[in-house]
């Protein structure tokens, strides 16, 4: 089906088969197959096949944006038979299918970004798998710069794309904004449909099985008057579909939960969440060895303690540590030899010097 009509220009502007508009082709390789329509398709299939196609669904739409070839190139499978899959009306047997995407799926965790264990991201993991196995609400508060966000995304990757939904909050965020972009990230169309009616179709595409992180849920907070039309769409979906709910905020918005002009409401609200984790505001020790020993299993105590002095400094924290240990590792590299304080040092000085390496 498409939506596009031929216009009638007949000038040397007009766009033809030769000389086709930027955009043309972009929706049909679009998989234009909301979740809620996916959840019923698949419901009759066995528990495993269910978990495989719930991974690929989610992998579909966070990894490969929506793209009907790339999932088609990544599988080896026509869309018309993925189709039936997916909508619950192919006929043969699901065996083959799904050894092929549990060998993607080997291959999508194998690769992407390294992540590192620490104890604040332990106790993270620990929050966000309380939040999947018991449905419950659970949030983690901290300053920026302690990997909140890369750990969310990395425990979301590995416990099930479909399963798991990740969702960043824009600053000033509607309760529309907040179902549009969830919506987008279920594969549903947002055009011409009216917030209840997204609503509708969220409320029939998770359950128990599902978990939805909220990434700055503190922009969900009113900037002006009362409303809290948004962070209550957020109890609605844990109440109305039992799903699990992590809430990740930044410290600053805390304060405004606890003795802001809506502290009253928002006390009961907080009292729904069942498990909390609060990063310390300055970066442990343990945190600051588990990532040097990422970088190099026995770094000396010199090592580690200027990378602790990075860390506890006012720029970035571990985000900006990782980065000046990465380009300290590949300058080492290229001297091939291991990293040390010298080549850490070089890094941190080049990023506050903006940029310029001195000369050997």
């Amino acid at each position: 089906m498409t939506t596009r009509r031929a216009g009638a220009a007949t000038s040397d502007w007009a766009h033809t088969e030769d000389n086709p508009a930027p955009e043309g082709g972009m929706s049909r390789d679009a998989v234009n197959l909301g979740l809620n329509i996916f959840k019923n398709g698949i419901k009759d299939y066995s528990e495993k096949e269910r978990e495989l196609l719930e991974w690929l669904w989610g992998y579909t739409f966070d990894e490969l944006a929506g793209s009907k070839s790339a999932l088609t190139a990544a599988l080896g499978y026509d869309w018309t038979v993925l189709f039936k899959i997916f909508t619950g009306r192919y006929e043969a047997g699901l065996d083959r299918f799904c050894e092929a995407v549990a060998n993607l799926r080997k291959r999508a965790e194998a690769g992407g970004s390294r992540f590192v264990s620490t104890v604040v991201a332990e106790r993270m993991i620990e929050a966000l798998d309380y939040a999947k196995d018991r449905q419950a609400m659970v949030s983690i508060t901290g300053p920026t710069g302690r990997s909140k966000t890369f750990t969310a995304q990395w425990w979301a990757k590995h416990n099930n794309h479909g399963r798991a939904r990740y969702l960043r909050i824009p600053s000033g965020c509607t309760r529309r904004t907040m179902v549009q972009l969830l919506c987008r990230s279920c594969g549903i169309g947002i055009n011409g449909k009216k917030t209840a009616d997204l609503e509708a179709r969220l409320f029939k595409a998770f359950d128990f099985r599902n978990t939805i992180i909220i990434d700055e849920a503190g922009h969900l907070l009113p900037r002006c008057g009362t409303s809290v039309s948004a962070i209550e769409f957020v109890r609605d979906l844990h109440d109305l579909c039992g799903c699990g709910v992590a809430l990740i905020f930044t410290n600053v918005y805390l304060e405004e939960f606890r003795h802001g002009r809506l502290a009253a409401y928002f006390e009961q609200y907080l009292g729904r969440i069942k498990f909390t984790v609060t990063i310390p505001l300055e970066v442990l020790r343990d945190e600051v060895a588990a990532v040097v020993r990422a970088f190099r299993k026995d770094p000396p105590e010199k090592l580690l303690a200027l990378a602790l002095k990075l860390a506890r400094s006012r720029d970035g924290r571990l985000r900006t540590l990782f980065e000046d240990l990465t380009r300290a590792q590949d300058w080492a590299q290229k001297q091939t030899r291991e990293m040390g304080y010298d080549d850490l040092k070089l890094a941190s000085d080049w990023r506050l010097s903006g940029g310029i390496w001195p000369q050997e």
